[in-house]
């Protein structure tokens, strides 16, 4: 038990890396525990004792809103129970025998000291439960669940092996009973007894209970713990014995001994009891996987929605409807018909069973009409005719979907609420591009075409990706609106373009390096960034910077490689850290830092460079300063971006930079970043930061020693011109590099 329960703890710890932000709809769940799982009954003439047992459970759960649901399950369960017996004398005085070595009548007796005997019940059960949660907080709720289940014993055995019986025989001619004397089969005898039950095998009902907590451990991820309990009303006695329980020994002889040979039948084969039920309370502890219910078309669009009057998706039972059967007469097609017709209302209802408390559109019915109302204000603010109907779509979707929902329809109200959320996302996209056309801005124009990213996707996937599409296209619609304002205060890590970037990133070092777990990982980060998960989105970000820096520092084994990927493995675990408390910046900000480690170990090389390959010359440092002068007039950076952007030439120049470093390893330099005045000083120094460091990596990538080559920040202290314009700002969002 103790192995079971180390098993769930680090199993928690190893999916604990997100937390869990929805109360699904369905859940299945595999569940441990132990107790008093113990049979209850009263032996006639000895003391009952409860024992411990275990069992082990899985369980579907379906919730059919916020509070109420049902569940069923299978459940193994190995239960166990003792009696205790003490000199409970078996005295048959109907049974005359004849002794063997006198030719004496005599009456076998016998009798119990300390005698234990342990039973054992292995059954499989089916639960059946009604359950009613409550949250407590973003990542607890408290479940509760009532119902019954059916027991079916599979295998009943007892074992007696402590204490001991006697047998004694008491000669009426004599008036005297002997024992010990084993010569005439009179002596006393060690428990050691064991067998099967034979009467235990009926089914039983029982009423059960269960009280716990889930803690969630990520979006789809849970850890349950709680206790149980279950009283058995069936009686599992299917035919009460009348047998003793342990037979009056006969003998059987040689010519002048005896052996006693007695029959001991067990508490449960026995005329001790006649009547059993099972009794459990205990502690169980499991994990539960969560989803909505969403059903899937195929392998081409998983987690697309079936269409509420889709036809081809469910097929089940149909034996004539879209097949090749024709029919001979009118009769036949109007029974095809009528089949059709029955299954379509079948299939509709089936559907509208799994919508009609689906969450996604529980939260679209509670927030439409300010979301709509919102996207009519952009709408206006905007004057983009476009947007203006993409509002009215929206509207009219809505109301039909309303509409559809108190019908009853709720597969229909499902799809029009997506459809309603598409068109809002439409609306956004066409603001954004009015704005773009009008500020005539790098930003904007970016913003606007993120926005028809996100529109476009918006109808292409389920309701919950509708309704986060729509936010992302809006944030991209202000951000395009606000592209000439300074004090925007539109902190990167908030926005979802960033977090897909930073996405993308990874994909595109974990491609580079070949590392399927960053791979993995990268996408689960673009996937997190689509939904608008930003903390998630970060830590998986930095879980694949890491995995792919491991895989660079595997290849060139090299110390300092291996140093930064350390590095980047403590930045990753902080990332995921500030993702399961809801920091969005600090999972960004030490994403970033993974990213800077991964680009280290991947840029890092064996052996540092020597001057053979310059004939041990030093470097021509007026060379390398007209080298550098180049650089530092070309090296730029797009707001909130650490990527160097520069031309061909400057690029040339770089690879000169890193070979003459390369060759002269007494060469140093310092690379300095610098920002605009966007966003706060402190912030600023941060970001100035991660430029040089981007740079850095970009300049080890390409041979220069990662130990030759030290960082700093400026920040937005020492801009190059006035930050009055956007082009202005771009020229002070720079790197420069100098000779040490």
């Amino acid at each position: 038990m103790k192995r079971i329960f180390i098993l769930f703890g680090a199993l928690a710890l190893a999916l604990g890396s997100q937390a869990q932000m929805n109360q699904h709809s369905n859940y299945i769940g595999f569940n441990v525990g132990g107790g008093m799982n113990t049979l209850m009954y009263n032996p006639a003439d000895g003391t009952w004792n409860p024992k411990l047992g275990f069992l082990g459970e899985l369980k579907y759960m379906h919730f059919f809103g916020k509070h109420f649901g049902m569940g069923i399950g299978v459940q193994f369960d190995y239960s166990r129970a003792g009696a205790t017996y003490d000199w409970v004398e078996n005295a048959n005085n109907a049974l005359s025998l004849v002794h063997p070595a006198n030719n004496l009548t005599y009456f076998p007796h016998a009798g119990f000291n300390n005698w234990e005997e342990t039973q054992t019940v292995m059954s499989v059960n089916v639960p059946i439960e009604l359950y009613w949660r409550a949250p407590m907080g973003e990542r607890w709720f408290f479940l509760l669940g009532l119902g019954a289940q059916l027991d079916f014993p599979m295998k009943s055995s007892f074992k007696a092996d402590d204490g001991s019986y006697s047998v004694t025989g008491y000669f009426p001619a004599t008036n005297v009973e002997y024992s010990n004397l084993p010569a005439y089969g009179f002596d006393t005898y060690s428990a050691d007894e064991s067998g099967d039950v034979e009467n235990l095998k009926k089914m039983g009902v029982s009423l059960i209970a269960d009280l716990g907590f889930n803690y969630a451990l990520s979006n789809h991820w849970g850890l349950y713990f709680g206790i149980y309990g279950a009283y058995g009303l069936t009686n599992l006695i299917d035919e009460a014995s009348t047998s003793p329980l342990l037979n009056a020994p006969d003998i059987t002889t040689t010519p002048t001994t005896g052996v006693a040979v007695s029959d001991y039948n067990g508490v449960f084969n026995s005329s001790q009891i006649d009547e059993l039920h099972r009794l459990s309370v205990g502690a169980k502890i499991g994990i539960n996987v969560g989803w909505n219910c969403h059903s899937t078309k195929g392998d081409d669009n998983a987690g697309a929605l079936v269409p509420y009057d889709n036809a081809g998706n469910d097929n089940a039972g149909n034996n004539n409807v879209g097949s090749n059967n024709t029919y001979n007469n009118p009769d036949d097609e109007a029974a095809a018909a009528a089949q059709a017709a029955e299954e379509a209302a079948a299939r509709e209802a089936r559907c509208n069973a799994r919508r009609m408390n689906n969450p996604d559109m529980a939260s679209a019915l509670a927030n439409i009409d300010a979301d709509l109302a919102e996207a009519e204000q952009a709408a206006n603010e905007s004057g983009s005719a476009a947007a203006k109907e993409a509002v009215a779509d929206a509207k009219a979707a809505a109301a039909d979907a309303k509409e559809a929902h108190k019908k009853g329809q709720y597969c229909k109200a499902y799809d029009l609420f997506n459809e309603a959320y598409g068109d809002i996302a439409d609306s956004y996209a066409a603001d954004a591009r009015d704005y773009a056309g009008k500020k005539n801005l790098p930003v904007a124009s970016q913003a606007a075409d993120d926005a028809a990213l996100y529109a476009d996707a918006s109808h292409k996937d389920g309701l919950d990706c509708a309704m986060a599409a729509s936010r992302n296209a809006k944030i991209n619609s202000e951000i395009a609106r606000d592209a000439d304002k300074a004090d925007r205060g539109n902190a990167a890590y908030n926005d979802p373009n960033f977090a897909n970037n930073l996405a993308n990133e990874a994909i595109a070092m974990a491609n580079e390096t070949g590392s399927k777990p960053a791979l993995t990982d990268g996408k689960d980060a673009a996937g997190k960034a689509y939904r608008g998960n930003l903390p998630e989105s970060y830590a998986a970000a930095a879980k694949s910077f890491a995995e792919s820096g491991e895989a660079c520092a595997a290849k060139n084994n090299s110390a300092d490689a291996k140093a930064a990927v350390d590095e980047a493995k403590k930045y990753a675990a902080e990332s995921a850290n500030a993702a399961r408390m809801g920091n969005v910046a600090a999972a960004y900000n030490n994403a970033v830092k993974a990213r800077a480690a991964a680009q280290r170990a991947c840029g890092a090389t064996a052996q540092p460079a020597d001057n053979s390959s310059n004939n041990g010359k030093p470097a021509d440092r007026a060379q390398l300063q007209k080298l550098l002068d180049q650089i530092n007039a070309t090296v730029h950076f797009d707001f909130g971006k650490t990527e160097p952007k520069f031309d061909d030439k400057t690029d040339l120049a770089l690879s000169a930079l890193c070979k003459a470093m390369a060759a002269d390893k007494n060469l140093k330099v310092l690379v300095t970043g610098h920002t605009d005045n966007v966003g706060s000083s402190q912030g600023n120094m941060t970001y100035g930061k991660k430029r040089a460091e981007a740079l850095k990596a970009l300049l080890v990538k390409r041979g220069a020693p990662a130990a030759s080559i030290s960082t700093a920040s400026k920040g937005e202290n020492e801009p190059v011109v006035e930050n009055d314009t956007e082009e202005h700002r771009y020229e002070n969002r720079r790197a420069v590099i100098t000779l040490k």
